[in-house]
C-alpha cells in the first residue's frame, strides 16, 4: 500500500518512520492551537484530503516535504539547517539508487564552519548514492580541520571529477592532506589550489604525489608563494607525469632559477599542452632559455606569459625558436613592454613569422606599447597568411597610419576570423572607415572589435556589421556544400576505374589534368546494392562526373583547387573515418569552427572571464 502511495506522490523511496500528521505539517504557526485541515477545490466543493488518508499516508506526506527540504539546503549549501540523522535519513531514502539531485555542488563564498564541512564530507563519502562530480567550495577561508575532514572523504571517493579549491586558506601545514587526496584519489581530473598560500613544502608534497598520479590531467597553482624552490619541485614533477596536460603556475615568483626547471622539463616532457608562467618576471634572460626549450618541444600549444617584462628582444628569442616549432598555437605575449620607446624590432620579427609560418593560430599582444609603426611592420607580410585565427591588439596605441596597413592587409588575408582593436583611441573615424572598405573585399573576417568613438559612427558601424554578417553566412555555405559534395563523390565515384570512353582511351590527351590528379587515388572497389540511377552514373566519362559532381556548387563559392582537394580526399581508403575538423581542415587549408567563438586560452578561462577582460 505504501509503495502505490509513494508511486503515485512521484517519490521514489521514501521508507523510513513518519511521525507528524498531514494536518500538522499545515498547520498554521500564528494559531497554533487551531489546527488547519489541509484541502483542495473542485467544481466550488470543498474536500478535505485527511479523508482519503490514513495515518500513514499522513506520517508518508509529511516526510516527504523534510526530505526534499533537506535535499534543497545541501544543494545551496545550507548546511547549517540539517543535522547528521537528516542527511542519513535522506541518503537511505535513495535505496541505494544514484541520484542526479547532487551532481554539481557550488559552495562557494560561504564562510563554510568544521560542523558544516563535515556534512559536507559525509556526503561525499556516499558517492555511489549522491554522484557528485563537480565540487566548487572556492572562498570559504577554509584550512586546518575544515579542508583536511573534506580532502579525507575525498580519498576514497570515486565521482568527483572537478575540485575547485581556489581562494581559501590552505598553506603547508595542510600540504600533508592534499599530497595524500593526489596519491589515493583516482577520479579527480581537474583541481584548482589557485589563490591559497601554498609554499614550497606544499609544492614538494604535491609533486610527489602526482609522480604516482595517473588521474589528474589539470591543475591551478597560479597566485601562491611557490619561490623558485616551488618551481624546481614542480619541474622534477614534470619530467616524470605523463598524465597531466594542463598547469597554471602564474604568480608565483619563480625566478630565474624556477623557470629554468621548468624549461628543463619542457625538453622531455611530452604530455603537457598548456602552460602559464604569468607575472614570473621572466625577462629577457628567462625567455632566451624558454625559447630553446620550444625547438625541442613538440607537444605544447598553449603559452602564456603576460606580464613578463620580455620585451622585444624576448619576443625576438620566442619567434625564432618558433620557426622550428609547428605545435604552438595559442601565444599570449600582453603586459610585456613590446614595442617601448618605437622600438619595431619585435613587431618585424613577428610579422616575418606570420608571413612565411603556420603558427601560431592566435595571438595577443594587447597592452603593448606596439603604436603605429609597429603595427605597419606587423602586418607587412600578412596579407599571405593562411592560418592566424585571431589577433588582439587592444591598448597597443594604433593610430590612423597603423590602421591602414592593417585595412590594407585585411583585402588579400584568407585566414584572419577574430580581430581585436578596442581602447586604440586614435583610430578616428577615416580609421573605421578604411577598415570598413577593406571588409569589402577580405571575405574570412567574422568578428573585429572597435570603440567606434567619432561622431556619426552608425553608419560606418552598420556596414561593417553587414560585411561580417555577410563573411558568416558565406563560410557556413561553402562548409555545407563542401559537405555535400563530399557525400555524393564517396558514393559515386568510388567504383573501378575501367569504365572509362573509348574516345578517352584513343586520346590520353582529352583526360584533364585534375582527371588525372584524381584518378591517381583511386583504386579497386566492388560495387554492392547501388542504384540503378548511379550504376548509369558510373559508365559516363569521368569529366562528366566530375561536372555533376561540381554542380551541387551552385553559388560558386569554392575554388578549383577546393574542389580538387575534395574529389581526391573522397576517393582515398585512408580518409574514411576522419571527423568534420579533418576534412575541412585538409580541403580547406585550415578550419574555423563557426558553432564556437575563437578564444585564447580556453583551457583557462570561461566566457565570462573573457568578456571581462578585453580577449575575445
Amino acid at each position: 500500500m505504501l509503495r502505490k502511495v509513494s508511486e503515485s506522490l512521484g517519490i521514489s523511496s521514501l521508507g523510513l518512520p513518519r511521525t507528524r500528521s498531514l494536518n500538522e505539517t499545515f498547520s498554521a504557526p500564528s494559531s497554533p492551537r487551531k489546527s488547519q485541515t489541509f484541502s483542495t477545490q473542485k467544481y466550488g466543493v470543498s474536500y478535505t484530503l485527511d479523508r482519503y488518508l490514513t495515518n500513514e499516508g499522513h506520517r508518508l506526506v509529511a516526510t516527504y516535504f523534510h526530505l526534499n527540504q533537506t535535499q534543497k539546503h545541501i544543494q545551496k549549501g545550507a548546511f547549517h539547517q540539517i543535522t547528521e540523522k537528516d542527511l542519513d535519513e535522506l541518503i537511505k531514502s535513495y535505496n541505494g539508487v544514484t541520484t542526479r539531485a547532487f551532481i554539481t555542488l557550488n559552495h562557494q563564498h560561504l564562510c563554510l564552519t568544521l560542523a558544516e564541512c563535515k556534512l559536507l564530507a559525509r556526503l561525499l563519502k556516499y558517492d555511489v548514492i549522491t554522484n557528485v562530480h563537480t565540487l566548487n567550495i572556492s572562498r570559504n577561508r577554509l584550512s586546518g580541520s575544515s579542508i583536511k575532514v573534506i580532502l579525507e572523504a575525498l580519498q576514497k571517493n570515486t565521482t568527483v571529477t572537478f575540485l575547485d579549491l581556489s581562494s581559501n586558506s590552505i598553506s603547508d601545514n595542510e600540504s600533508k592532506w592534499v599530497g595524500h587526496l593526489l596519491k589515493k584519489n583516482n577520479s579527480i581530473k581537474e583541481l584548482s589550489l589557485a589563490f591559497n598560500k601554498i609554499g614550497s613544502e606544499c609544492a614538494r608534497r604535491i609533486s610527489k604525489a602526482l609522480k604516482i598520479n595517473i588521474t589528474l590531467k589539470r591543475l591551478s597553482l597560479e597566485s601562491n608563494r611557490l619561490n623558485a624552490q616551488g618551481g624546481l619541485y614542480m619541474s622534477e614533477m614534470l619530467k616524470v607525469n605523463r598524465t597531466l596536460k594542463y598547469i597554471h603556475l602564474g604568480g608565483n615568483n619563480l625566478q630565474f632559477a624556477g623557470i629554468q626547471g621548468i624549461v628543463e622539463a619542457l625538453r622531455v616532457n611530452e604530455s603537457l599542452i598548456s602552460l602559464s608562467l604569468d607575472a614570473n618576471n621572466i625577462a629577457i634572460g628567462g625567455s632566451k632559455i624558454l625559447a630553446d626549450a620550444l625547438t625541442i618541444n613538440k607537444t605544447l600549444t598553449h603559452l602564456y606569459i603576460p606580464r613578463n617584462n620580455i620585451g622585444d628582444e624576448g619576443l625576438k628569442y620566442l619567434c625564432q625558436a618558433l620557426l622550428l616549432n609547428t605545435s604552438i598555437t595559442y601565444l599570449d605575449v600582453e603586459f610585456n613592454n613590446i614595442g617601448v620607446h618605437g622600438n619595431t624590432e619585435g613587431s618585424s620579427v613577428l610579422g616575418k613569422l606570420l608571413e612565411n609560418h603556420v603558427v601560431p593560430r592566435a595571438i595577443n599582444l594587447s597592452h603593448n606599447p606596439i603604436g603605429s609603426s609597429g603595427c605597419e611592420a606587423l602586418f607587412v607580410g600578412f596579407h599571405k597568411n593562411k592560418t592566424l585565427e585571431s589577433m588582439v591588439l587592444s591598448s597597443c596605441g594604433i593610430g590612423l597610419e597603423g590602421i591602414n596597413s592593417i585595412a590594407e592587409a585585411l583585402k588579400l588575408n584568407q585566414g584572419l576570423q577574430s580581430l581585436s582593436l578596442y581602447k586604440n583611441n586614435e583610430i578616428g573615424a577615416d580609421g573605421h572607415l578604411a577598415l570598413a572598405k577593406a571588409l569589402e573585399q577580405n571575405t574570412n573576417l567574422k568578428k573585429i572589435q572597435l570603440d567606434y568613438n567619432f561622431d556619426d559612427w552608425g553608419a560606418v558601424g552598420h556596414l561593417i556589421q553587414r560585411y561580417l554578417t555577410r563573411n558568416l553566412f558565406l563560410q557556413q555555405e561553402k562548409y555545407n556544400v563542401a559537405c555535400q559534395i563530399l557525400k555524393a563523390a564517396r558514393i559515386m565515384l568510388n567504383t573501378p576505374v575501367y569504365r572509362t570512353t573509348a574516345a578517352n582511351k584513343s586520346n590520353p590527351l582529352t583526360v584533364s589534368r585534375r582527371s588525372r590528379s584524381i584518378r591517381s587515388n583511386i583504386s579497386s572497389r566492388s560495387i554492392v546494392s547501388i542504384s540503378p540511377f548511379i550504376v548509369s552514373f558510373m559508365y559516363l566519362p569521368f569529366e562528366i562526373q566530375e561536372r555533376i559532381l561540381i554542380s551541387i556548387d551552385t553559388n560558386q563559392v569554392l575554388t578549383d583547387h577546393q574542389e580538387i582537394m575534395i574529389l581526391n580526399w573522397s576517393m582515398r581508403k585512408d580518409t574514411l573515418g576522419k571527423n568534420r575538423e579533418e576534412f575541412l581542415t585538409k580541403t580547406f587549408g585550415a578550419y574555423h569552427p563557426l558553432t564556437s567563438d575563437v578564444r585564447l586560452w580556453p583551457t583557462e578561462f570561461s566566457e565570462k572571464d573573457f568578456l571581462v577582460c578585453d580577449r575575445f
